[in-house]
């Protein structure tokens, strides 16, 4: 079976630094974490079906959100269409990263489009989901951090 944590953990600072200058240090991870979890700020998702299915979250804080806005588009203050344009192309290049390695270990999937919500407590679960994966990532230029969040099922 696939180590979800250390695809994130590979995957998520190169996507940061690739697409907006910014290092991305991985937590120490939780392979467990606590059901429903919770969620703050502006987070993505991407629901996965097929043979891997469940759902990715990238939460994301404002001013995270804001930042790596700017540094994609340009510009200082960035509209709210904007942030959730640029949080849903993210999250899918980080739930398209997982994809493509849970493919290359025989667990061929599909991705939905992203959905952005906002708010201060954001209540996710999966109960079909027996994997759950959660880590957070801190931009130390920023002080700010990135929590994602897996949810997965894996059927060979």
């Amino acid at each position: 079976m696939p180590d979800l944590l250390k695809i994130l953990n590979e995957h998520v600072p190169k996507i940061f630094q690739t697409m907006a200058s910014l290092t991305g240090v991985p937590g120490n991870g939780d392979i467990d974490p606590p059901r429903p979890s919770t969620l703050h700020g502006i987070t993505g998702s991407v629901s996965v079906s097929g043979k891997a299915s469940g759902t990715v979250y990238a939460a994301f804080s404002k001013n995270l959100a804001d930042a790596v806005t700017i540094r994609m588009l340009g510009g200082d203050s960035p509209a709210d269409e904007e942030v959730s344009d640029v949080i849903g192309e993210f999250t899918n290049m980080i739930t398209g990263n997982l994809k493509s390695q849970l493919c290359d270990a025989g667990y061929a999937c599909q991705l939905s489009i992203p959905t952005v919500m906002r708010g201060g407590d954001i209540a996710v679960e999966a109960n079909t989901a027996p994997i759950c994966v959660r880590n957070t990532f801190y931009f130390q230029e920023l002080q700010e951090e990135l929590v994602v969040l897996v949810f997965a099922k894996l059927d060979k």
